[in-house]
């Protein structure tokens, strides 16, 4: 699978979607690539988190996040056809949803 930034995944068989932002060097921020792949080294992946809330699965938590790149890579899906119309609305409401966390790797490093 390639990552490409500016671009929607799925996490696995989740309900869960991601936006990738960027593809930065782990050791060099400043500098990214176009696009990802198993054989990409030295990368990580920022991206947006999108989950739909416990009580209410209408509601969406957005976190945002660092990963490596071999870690997303075992996470992220292509969207299935059946994804478009979630991943439509996430980007209608996706402005107006606050950011709850930010995190390196899955761990959270702030709340917001």
């Amino acid at each position: 699978m390639t990552i490409r930034p500016n671009a929607w995944y799925r996490v696995k068989e989740t309900p869960q979607y991601c936006f990738v932002q960027r593809i930065p060097s782990a050791s060099r921020s400043q500098v990214s690539v176009p696009r990802a792949d198993e054989n990409t080294r030295g990368f990580e992946v920022a991206m947006v988190w999108y989950a739909p809330s416990d009580e209410d699965p209408s509601t969406w938590t957005k976190r945002v996040m660092v990963m490596d790149l071999k870690k997303a890579l075992g996470l992220l899906r292509e969207p299935a056809k059946s994804d478009q119309q979630i991943i439509a609305k996430l980007k209608r409401i996706s402005p107006g949803i606050p950011i709850s966390s930010a995190g390196r790797d899955g761990e959270f490093t702030m709340t917001v």
